[in-house]
């Protein structure tokens, strides 16, 4: 399914949030032990993220840029990976599922809230939470995570490089 009817979906979704969002804000408030703007914000930033996400259903292409090797250029392609898990804060259940499974869709990808890090379905993972249970997600499922993106992206070892955000190149 090409990326805007997927964002057509997405924005489908949005509404459908946008309608109700008294009703869910509410519900997010009594379970969560959160105040009433609290739980209708939560609805609200679901809402935002699929609106910005039916945009950048039309703008992800992927730059195309020039090479410095005479006939080649360098291609920005995104792939869908699979199955992304969503694991949430407990005070935020909403708000987090909602940034990634919006952004998920767009990509192709389908998403599960409150995935388990070990199973072996799931193909990419998102975790809010405390540094120290994100370290053990982590190490749950670096080597299946990091071998299936390699995969994918037909990267063989010789030519690829994960380069982290903190990195001192």
């Amino acid at each position: 399914i090409p990326a805007p009817k997927r964002g057509e979906v997405v924005r489908q979704i949005g509404d459908a949030l946008r309608e109700k969002i008294q009703v869910l804000g509410s519900l997010v408030s009594l379970e969560m032990g959160k105040i009433l703007v609290e739980g209708v914000g939560e609805v609200q930033e679901y809402v935002d993220v699929c609106d910005y996400a039916v945009g950048l259903s039309r703008m992800i292409g992927g730059p195309i840029l020039p090479s410095e090797r005479p006939g080649h250029a360098l291609i920005e392609q995104w792939n869908p990976v699979g199955l992304v898990g969503v694991i949430t804060a407990f005070n935020f259940p909403v708000a987090v599922y909602g940034w990634n499974n919006a952004i998920a869709m767009i990509c192709g990808n389908a998403c599960l809230c409150t995935a388990m890090a070990k199973d072996e379905r799931v193909d990419l993972l998102s975790f809010t939470g405390s540094t120290q249970v994100g370290k053990q997600v982590a190490l749950m499922v670096q080597e299946r995570i990091i071998a299936k993106v390699l995969e994918d992206n037909k990267l063989p070892g010789a030519i690829c490089s994960l380069t982290c955000g903190g990195a001192d190149i």
